[in-house]
C-alpha cells in the first residue's frame, strides 16, 4: 500500500464534499449532524490550507470554483468507493458470497459433482457458478475466481497452475459391435470427437500417423456432450481425463488403452487480486485443492 502523503483535515474534506455535493451549506450541516458554522468554518480552513478558493461566493449563494469542480468530482468518487467496499464487507459478514466462472463442460463433469461436500460444510456461504466458453472480465463482472484452461497469461490478473489433464479413449462397456483390443481396431468405427479436441494427436502417439481425423458423425460444442453420448454407448470418445473421473469409476464408461497424450494447456486458478482472500474465497480454494488431491489418488 502507497502512502497517500499529507492530506487536508479529513472532517474539512467530507464537509466540502458534501456542501459541493448539495449546494447548500444548511443542507451540507443537517446532513452531517453540525452547524451551517461549522461547515462554513471547515471550508474556510480548508481553502487557507490549500491556497485558492473552491467556492465563489456573492450575494445570491455559492457556486463551485473550477478547482473546486474538480476537488469536488475526485472527493465524491472515492467517498464512493468507500461506501461500496464498507456495505459488500457487511453484506459478505451477513451471508458470504462467491462468484465463480468455469468452461460449462468442467463445470457439469468435475465441479458440480462435488459441490455438495462444499455446500455441506460451509452452509452459511452462497455460491454463485457461471458457466461459460467466453473469457469473462473478473472485474466488470464481480467474478471472484475463474478456473481457466489456458497458457496462464492474464494481464491484470493473479494466477495459480491448478493441474494438468490429459486424453484418453474411453467408451460405454455396453458399445454396440465389442470394444476394441488395440488402437487400429478403431479403424471402421464411430469415433466421437469435439470441435476442438481433434483425435490427430493421439493417433500420432498410436502410431496411427496416416489415419485422417474423423470427419463423419456428430462434432460436439461441448466436451461434456461428448461424455454423455459415449456413456450412452453412441461411439468411442476422446475425452479429457478429468471429465470422465465419475464415469470411469462406476463403470460406465472403460479407458480402453493405457496410451494418454497431454492436454496442451493446464487449468488455472484466475482471481483479481493475490493472496490474501476474503475468508470465503479462501475457503472455496481450499477446497477445490483438496478436492484435486482427492481426484488425483
Amino acid at each position: 500500500m502507497k502512502s497517500p502523503g499529507r492530506l487536508p483535515s479529513l472532517p474539512a474534506l467530507r464537509a466540502f464534499e458534501a456542501a459541493a455535493r448539495l449546494g447548500n451549506m444548511a443542507q451540507a450541516a443537517a446532513e452531517l449532524f453540525v452547524t451551517p458554522g461549522a461547515i462554513s468554518h471547515q471550508i474556510k480552513a480548508l481553502e487557507a490550507q490549500l491556497g485558492y478558493p473552491l467556492f465563489a461566493r456573492d450575494g445570491r449563494g455559492v457556486k463551485l470554483t473550477v478547482e473546486g469542480t474538480r476537488l469536488a468530482g475526485v472527493l465524491n468518487g472515492a467517498l464512493l468507493s468507500v461506501a461500496g467496499e464498507i456495505e459488500a464487507i457487511r453484506r459478505e459478514r451477513e451471508r458470504p458470497r462467491i462468484v465463480v466462472t468455469c468452461l460449462p463442460s468442467f463445470a457439469a463433469k468435475w465441479l458440480t459433482p462435488r459441490l455438495r461436500d462444499f455446500i455441506e460444510r460451509h452452509p452459511d456461504i452462497e455460491l454463485w457458478l457461471h458457466s461459460s466458453k467466453t473469457r469473462e472480465d473478473l472485474v466488470a463482472q464481480g467474478i471472484d475466481l475463474a478456473i481457466r484452461v489456458g497458457h496462464g497469461n492474464y494481464p491484470g490478473l493473479y494466477t495459480q497452475h491448478f493441474v494438468e489433464d490429459e486424453f484418453l479413449v474411453v467408451a460405454s462397456p455396453t458399445l454396440t459391435g465389442g470394444l476394441p483390443q488395440q488402437p487400429a481396431d478403431l479403424q471402421g468405427r464411430v469415433l466421437l470427437r469435439s470441435d476442438n479436441e481433434p483425435w490427430r494427436r493421439w493417433f500420432d502417439a498410436a502410431g496411427l500417423a496416416d489415419w485422417p481425423e474423423p470427419t463423419q458423425g456428430v462434432v460436439f460444442n461441448d466436451s461434456a456432450l461428448l461424455v454423455q453420448a459415449a456413456t450412452e454407448g453412441q461411439g468411442i470418445a476422446l475425452a479429457r481425463r478429468l471429465l470422465v473421473e465419475e464415469e470411469i469409476a462406476s463403470g460406465k464408461l472403460l479407458q480402453l488403452f493405457p496410451l494418454t497424450v497431454p492436454l496442451d494447456m493446464p487449468y488455472w486458478l484466475v482471481t483479481t487480486t493475490p493472496p490474501p482472500y476474503r475468508p470465503a474465497l479462501q475457503l472455496f480454494i481450499d477446497w477445490l485443492w483438496q478436492q484435486m488431491r482427492d481426484s488425483a489418488r
